[in-house]
């Protein structure tokens, strides 16, 4: 049967029931978006806000390593005996290793020289 002599009524049906069925998908797609679906609370949850956990927090830490070779500018390196007596225990624990409490002036000390050797200072943060 030629397009033209199917009736009318079965192109409308044909499109009702897709429109229907379009609606349907669109409103159940919605409700779970809105949160309004089977097993949505009524009130919102509240987002919970982080807290650190003892032990597992990572805080900045003084590394101080020696340099293999000597720093392109030796001018900017902090002799040992301008640290004071805090910085120096600071750097003798850090040495090859690394410590969490230092002091804020170590923010700004990059290469310490000590006993003709020159050392890197660094922060690092996880």
């Amino acid at each position: 049967m030629p397009v033209s002599a199917v009736p009318a009524r079965v192109f409308d049906r044909s499109a009702t029931v897709g429109r229907t069925a379009l609606a349907v998908a669109l409103l159940v797609a919605g409700t779970g978006c809105l949160g309004t679906g089977p097993g949505a609370s009524a009130t919102a949850t509240p987002t919970p806000t982080p807290t650190a956990t003892p032990n597992t927090d990572c805080p900045p830490a003084l590394t101080v390593y020696e340099l293999k070779s000597e720093p392109a500018d030796t001018g900017s390196a902090v002799a040992y005996g301008n640290l004071t007596a805090d910085q120096r225990e600071t750097f003798h624990r850090a040495r090859n290793g690394s410590v969490e409490d230092f002091d804020y002036a170590w923010h700004d000390i990059d290469v310490v020289a000590y006993e003709g050797r020159y050392y890197r200072a660094g922060i690092v943060v996880c």
